[in-house]
C-alpha cells in the first residue's frame, strides 16, 4: 500500500539523487572530460551553460527534499527523530547554503566576467564553483550513506 509518507521519502530520494548524483557527474567526469579537450575560451562558456541548466534542477531537488524533509519530520514524526535524522536536516541545510552561495555568488559573477571577457575571471570563479561544488558533494554521499545505514 502507498502510504503519504512512501510518497514523501520517494520524492525526497529523487531529489537527493537528481543533486548528488549531478554533482558526482559534473565533477567526476565532465569537469575532467572538458579540461582535457577544451581550451578556457571554449570550456569556460560551455561549462557555464551546463551548471546554468543543472542547477535549475539543483533549484527544484533543493525544494523537493526541503518540503518532504519537513513534511515527513514536522507532520509524519511530530519533530521527534533519531539523532541521524537531525544531522541530516543539518547537514542538508548547510549544503543548500553553500548551493546558494555558489549560485548567487561566483557561478553570477563568472557569468559577468565571460560576458566581459575577462576568461582569468571566469576561470578564477570556475575554480571555487568546482571546490564548493566538491565539498556539496563529499557532505552529500556521506549523508547518503548515512541515511541509507540508518533506513535499512
Amino acid at each position: 500500500m502507498i502510504t503519504i509518507i512512501t510518497i514523501a521519502l520517494t520524492l525526497h530520494l529523487i531529489g537527493v539523487i537528481i543533486w548528488v548524483g549531478g554533482m558526482f557527474f559534473a565533477h567526476m567526469a565532465l569537469r575532467p572530460a572538458v579540461n582535457g579537450q577544451l581550451q578556457p575560451p571554449v570550456r569556460l562558456p560551455l561549462m557555464h551553460q551546463v551548471l546554468k541548466i543543472f542547477f535549475r534542477w539543483v533549484w527544484l531537488s533543493v525544494l523537493l527534499i526541503l518540503v518532504t524533509g519537513l513534511w515527513v519530520f514536522l507532520g509524519v514524526m511530530k519533530g521527534q527523530a533519531a539523532m541521524y535524522i537531525h544531522l541530516m536536516a543539518g547537514f542538508g541545510l548547510l549544503m543548500a547554503g553553500i548551493f546558494t552561495y555558489i549560485y548567487f555568488v561566483p557561478f553570477r559573477l563568472m557569468g559577468q566576467a565571460l560576458d566581459a571577457g575577462n576568461l582569468p575571471e571566469a576561470g578564477v570563479r570556475m575554480a571555487l564553483i568546482r571546490r564548493l561544488i566538491g565539498v556539496n558533494l563529499i557532505l552529500g554521499l556521506a549523508l547518503s550513506l548515512l541515511g541509507g545505514l540508518k533506513l535499512f
